[in-house]
């Protein structure tokens, strides 16, 4: 429904965020998602997106998830959507389950459970994945808190590392310019959706020239 709206490529996006993925992340740490299972939901949506012209198939696939004042499109993706929840509901079970004792209860529950279907362990196998990406040795020095934030930085890294697709952010680097004026009108958000991804196509050097 939203991607058959008229609204211009950042409003759809944005409504994306706020109307479509909330309704997948009120079952976050309730149902026993599958990581595939989560990746497809996020396969589905980059299909969909290409069939209504809102991505070009050849474009960068990360640059759909990092944040529009960065260069991208500001997609939220439903991965790290988990991921965050996972992480945000392990860190209240551990910061306040000695006020409460309904909590402490549920994470006597968590701590019996498998560790497949355990929050907790999911929790820090979460984090223990994003600090061998960010380089870290010790996957509890960093506290959870600061792991969230990293979650948004894992597309924007893996963009940047892409032989093809990396030259554009990468020569933006090596500039002395202004990166929020460079990306204004991607932040401003006023072009139609289909026009947006060719020009973000054409920046990641995914369309075909004679050159």
């Amino acid at each position: 429904m939203i991607l058959k709206s008229e609204l211009n490529a950042r409003n759809k996006i944005t409504a994306i965020g706020a109307l479509a993925v909330p309704v997948l992340r009120y079952s976050f740490g309730i149902i026993n998602w599958r990581i595939e299972e989560i990746k497809q939901i996020d396969r589905k949506t980059r299909k969909m997106l290409t069939m209504y012209k809102m991505h070009c198939p050849k474009a960068d696939i990360d640059r759909l998830y990092v944040k529009r004042k960065e260069g991208g499109r500001g997609l939220v993706q439903v991965e790290a959507a988990y991921k965050a929840e996972i992480i945000n509901i392990a860190e209240y079970l551990n910061t306040k389950y000695k006020e409460d004792q309904f909590v402490n209860i549920v994470k006597v529950h968590e701590s019996t459970q498998p560790n497949m279907n355990s929050i907790l362990e999911s929790a820090a196998n979460i984090i223990e994945e994003l600090n061998q990406l960010n380089g870290m040795n010790d996957a509890k020095q960093d506290g959870m808190q600061h792991t969230k934030g990293r979650l948004g930085e894992v597309s924007k890294k893996k963009w940047k590392n892409k032989v093809m697709h990396r030259q554009y952010i990468r020569n933006m680097d090596r500039q002395l310019i202004s990166e929020e004026d460079t990306f204004l009108w991607l932040s401003k958000g006023d072009l139609k959706a289909k026009t947006e991804s060719e020009i973000v196509a054409a920046q990641d050097q995914a369309l075909n020239t004679k050159y």
